[in-house]
């Protein structure tokens, strides 16, 4: 009995599929959780030196009720920074006279031997706690000199990304789904606990790196077993109903935030709400498509008995044919295994392989910048996170149908487009509302496009190096989330010029690719290349290049077995689940 004759009978939408999707989604909210919490833990409040911190104006009565503005108006200079939101210095103090006495009815001009001489803050800082108690910037003094740290250690929680994505996709084919999500949950829980007691910014540092290899690990790993274990029909809306939750941890991050202002107690409330995560993983069942292409029948086998007893399925006594199952096992052993080489053999499967990786890359850059930079809009902070998740929810039910009404090619151009001149045309709106509106526009065209390139990517290339190319272009977008925080600290509005014109950049080269709406996928690399293809590219592609797999036989196995460890496994399955779900709509639609 073939695999997916066997699928069938355990019901294509069972009661185990059910719960897995369910945990799967959990898994994905709690997700956001750790990822974006960072935007609380580093928050940006005034800050200013601490002078003669133990004057109290105690000895004058007028100025006891407004102590502290009396003192930064006579030891502090003013900003030097035009945009700056603060009237005086951060980093600066005026330097006294070792015999200086306070007396806030002489001004620093009458005193003797005093000259207006800007230093650098000598007995600290003093922070503003009226919104947030505490925070990583206050508690490590992350000022000044170390003010780029806080996003430099969201940059390392990124690489955290970048290096699951490696990782943990070859230890899911090499040990199977399961142990690979294990682990990496265990990770993702010990490493978001350990991050509350940090001592120092880079205890915190390496902490949020662990923290970041074991959530983007669980959720891969959880992805690819609940999309492995649903019927195609239902892949796409599961695909989306991931991201949707997603979007909802933004909402209980948001409100917990608003209640718990100290980022320590924060932190560990978002980290304990990981801990049930562990309890359900006894019950989660290996794929049995991974347990199949390993040649591991028994295994697979027993796992199929136990989710058809839960699914309440009755199963014949012999399920594997030994016979199909030995030619499936041959057939994937003399597979010619693709190299990402072929993603840029040829002329014009380069350009448009550069081309997507690109468009991966400034879509993660502005995603992660826009959801981290709530707090500059000039609005209350916790509102504008809340925004800034509802408003990827309608984005991404537009993706799903938008697509089909208009194309992957003009949906991801002009949303790209209309997203890069929102954050250019912020810049000349007072911070505020207003300012807040627009930038929540990008966020929009940017949440859909960012979902969207996901199935254009995975109809622009052939069969046999889709895993690659997909691989490819999701380590453009890691190396995207990495730079997001650092161009967050090149100032007030050179961030909203970056990500808008990298944007419009982004949006004009998406015009040079062909549509694939509709049209059948690629199965060759021949078939690729000639896909769009300028006359200026008169390049022949390489018999040795065209590699003809059946795209069919691949599928059997659930995720692509690529050796190259940079494939990213999961992000290639949503692609390809994507691809084959829309081309099937796009087809019935036709017939009707």
């Amino acid at each position: 009995m073939k695999l997916e004759e066997i699928t069938a009978l355990l019901g294509n939408f069972g009661r185990y599929q059910i719960l897995l999707i369910a945990y799967a989604s959990i898994l994905s909210c709690i997700g956001c959780f750790v990822t974006l919490s960072h935007v609380f833990f580093a928050a940006g409040t005034d800050h200013w030196c601490s002078v003669l911190p133990h004057e109290n104006c105690s000895s004058w009565p007028v100025f006891q009720d407004n102590c502290t503005e009396v003192k930064k108006a006579m030891f502090l200079p003013p900003s030097q920074n035009d945009s700056s939101k603060y009237p005086y210095s951060n980093c600066d103090q005026w330097a006294l006279p070792s015999e200086y006495v306070f007396d806030p009815y002489a001004p620093l001009a009458d005193v003797d031997n005093f000259t207006y001489s800007a230093v650098p803050c000598k007995s600290g800082w003093v922070y503003d706690t009226s919104q947030y108690k505490t925070t990583i910037i206050s508690e490590f003094d992350l000022v000044c000199v170390d003010n780029d740290l806080p996003s430099f250690s969201q940059s390392i929680y990124f690489v955290g990304f970048l290096v699951s994505s490696i990782i943990v996709g070859t230890l899911s084919d090499w040990l199977g789904r399961k142990k690979a999500l294990s682990l990496s949950l265990l990770l993702w829980v010990v490493g978001f606990i350990v991050t509350t007691f940090s001592v120092n910014i880079y205890m915190y540092m390496a902490f949020r790196f662990i923290s970041g290899f074991g959530e983007y690990g669980a959720y891969l790993s959880s992805f690819v077993l609940a999309v492995e274990n649903v019927p195609d029909s239902w892949r796409t809306a599961v695909t989306m109903l991931f991201g949707i939750t997603y979007a909802v941890g933004y909402f209980f991050l948001a409100t917990a935030a608003m209640y718990v202002r100290e980022w320590r107690p924060l932190c560990l409330i978002m980290s304990l709400a990981t801990v049930p995560l562990l309890f359900p993983l006894p019950f989660v069942q290996e794929s049995i498509s991974w347990l199949v292409s390993k040649d591991k029948l028994k295994e697979a086998d027993a796992v199929i008995r136990r989710v058809a007893k839960f699914n309440k399925k009755t199963l014949p006594d012999v399920l594997f044919d030994k016979e199909d199952d030995q030619n499936e096992m041959e057939a994937r052993e003399s597979a010619i295994p693709p190299s990402f080489i072929d993603l840029y053999r040829t002329p014009n499967m380069a350009v448009k392989t550069i081309n997507m990786q690109y468009n991966w890359l400034v879509n993660s850059l502005v995603y992660y910048g826009l959801s981290l930079s709530t707090g500059d809009l000039g609005v209350d902070d916790y509102w504008a996170f809340f925004v800034s998740g509802a408003v990827e929810i309608p984005a991404l039910v537009y993706a799903t149908f938008g697509v089909e009404w208009f194309g992957r090619k003009w949906n991801t151009a002009v949303l790209e487009l209309i997203g890069g001149v929102a954050c250019l045309v912020a810049i000349f709106i007072p911070i505020g509302i207003w300012r807040t509106v627009v930038s929540m526009i990008g966020k929009f065209c940017i949440s859909a496009t960012f979902s969207i390139i996901y199935l254009y990517s995975s109809e622009l290339f052939p069969t046999p190096i889709r895993a690659v190319g997909i691989g490819m272009c999701s380590v453009s977008s890691r190396i995207g989330g990495i730079i997001s925080p650092l161009v967050l600290l090149l100032g007030r509005n050179v961030p909203s010029i970056v990500f808008g014109s990298s944007a419009i950049a982004a949006g004009i080269l998406v015009f040079f690719l062909p549509e694939t709406k509709g049209r059948k996928l690629p199965q060759t690399l021949k078939e690729a290349e000639a896909m769009g293809k300028c006359k200026c590219m008169t390049a022949n592609v390489s018999n040795e290049s065209v590699i003809e797999l059946d795209e069919v036989d691949l599928d059997k196995e659930g995720v692509f077995a690529i050796s190259n460890a940079a494939f990213d496994h999961g992000e290639e399955k949503k692609c390809r689940d994507f691809s084959q779900q829309f081309t099937r709509n796009h087809r019935e639609s036709s017939h009707m």
